[in-house]
């Protein structure tokens, strides 16, 4: 029988095996990224609805295609809301 133990078992008994900690630190700055770049893409999706609004309302785009551009905006702003996170 093979017994697998747990990293973070180790860390709490005060044990620290070096490949675990590097592949630990690697995992938590790939989420981070990870979350940052959602972020900055939610903040991009947000921008070009408010500038498709704005161009609207300065009359350079015409109803159609307001609504059309704002349709798909709002498609990919919640495809990104829904999307499966990682934690932290």
């Amino acid at each position: 029988m093979v017994f697998f133990i747990d990293d973070l078992f180790l860390r709490m008994l005060g044990f620290s095996i070096p490949p675990f900690d590097m592949i630990w630190l690697m995992e938590t700055i790939r989420d981070y990224v990870e979350n940052i770049r959602q972020a900055e893409i939610q903040q991009k999706i947000s921008s070009k609805i408010k500038e498709n609004r704005l161009l609207y309302e300065l009359g350079e785009i015409t109803r159609e295609e307001y609504e059309r551009r704002n349709r798909e905006l709002n498609h990919q702003r919640k495809m990104m809301l829904h999307a499966p996170k990682r934690a932290p």
